[in-house]
């Protein structure tokens, strides 16, 4: 009788641990401290219209339907708060945080902490008001130690991921967030549309324009789909850096007519402006 009941606790603990490998395999799914099934879902498809298709306008609603299936997600106020043009409402709604009740888990609080301080910087710089000479130096550091903590923790998570890379090159340029991008992110996320045109952007940084139009052309095809305006901004900031500004003014007008309120997208046009005249002036 010995043996079957050895045989028996071994194919239970054999099963167990099977098991065990299985869950640790797959990916997790954090909440950020939402409690509503619908309110995560529209918190990441805020991430996702954003930054993978550059739909400002849409990510701006989804985030507001994050909150509205839980006014509680005190994460996804923020980035309300991050994404919204209105100066007024930024400033409601950081006042808001500032006094509010609701406790955030640990992790949770990373992210948020990084997201309050960037609403402080867009509010002052709205305002006119002019920050201590350490705010930014501070903001970066922070921002990149909170989110180094967070990703770590929570390597599924591609959008905070995405951050962090982005808060790497402004702190560290182009060559080591792109040495970053593709040292921390897994198999899968290297598909995702934003690493891709981060990568093309971060190469053009670097000065390698012809592999950047190449990744630019993978990215465009993967989208493919005329009414996206990231493809736009993309081959815009290109060309923008190559200084081929009849290129650049195209894309980056197509992509503002598809969304006015692409952020990067009028920073560029800016940009361009700003070099037509210097041109126009030498003339």
């Amino acid at each position: 009788m010995k043996y079957p009941i050895y045989l028996i606790v071994f194919i239970l603990f054999t099963s167990c641990q099977q098991k065990q490998n299985k869950s640790s395999a797959e990916p997790a799914f954090y909440t950020y401290g939402a409690k509503n099934d619908s309110a995560i879902f529209y918190f990441n498809k805020g991430w996702e219209l954003i930054l993978d298709y550059g739909q400002w306008t849409l990510s701006d609603k989804a985030f507001r339907n994050a909150v509205s299936f839980d006014s509680t997600f005190i994460v996804g106020k923020a980035l309300v708060g991050k994404n919204t043009t209105d100066l007024n409402e930024r400033i409601e709604i950081l006042n808001d945080l500032n006094n509010s009740q609701i406790k955030v888990r640990e992790d949770d609080q990373l992210i948020l902490e990084v997201t309050m301080i960037t609403l402080e910087l867009f509010n002052a710089r709205g305002q006119n008001i002019k920050l201590n000479e350490d705010f930014l130096s501070n903001f970066l550091s922070t921002a990149e130690k909170n989110y180094r903590t967070f990703i770590h923790k929570h390597p599924n998570e591609s959008y905070i991921k995405a951050e962090y890379i982005e808060v790497l090159n402004a702190i560290y340029g182009p060559k080591i967030a792109l040495d970053s991008l593709h040292n921390l992110t897994t198999t899968k996320q290297k598909k995702i549309p934003f690493f891709i045109s981060y990568s093309a952007t971060l190469e053009s940084d670097v000065g390698n324009f012809e592999k950047a139009l190449s990744i630019a052309d993978d990215f465009n095809t993967q989208i493919n789909d005329p009414n996206i305006p990231q493809p736009y901004v993309l081959y815009g900031s290109i060309y923008l850096k190559m200084d081929s500004l009849s290129l650049a003014t195209s894309h980056i007008d197509n992509a503002l007519q598809l969304d006015p309120n692409y952020i990067f997208a009028q920073r560029f046009k800016n940009q361009i402006n700003t070099k037509l005249k210097v041109i126009d002036g030498n003339d």
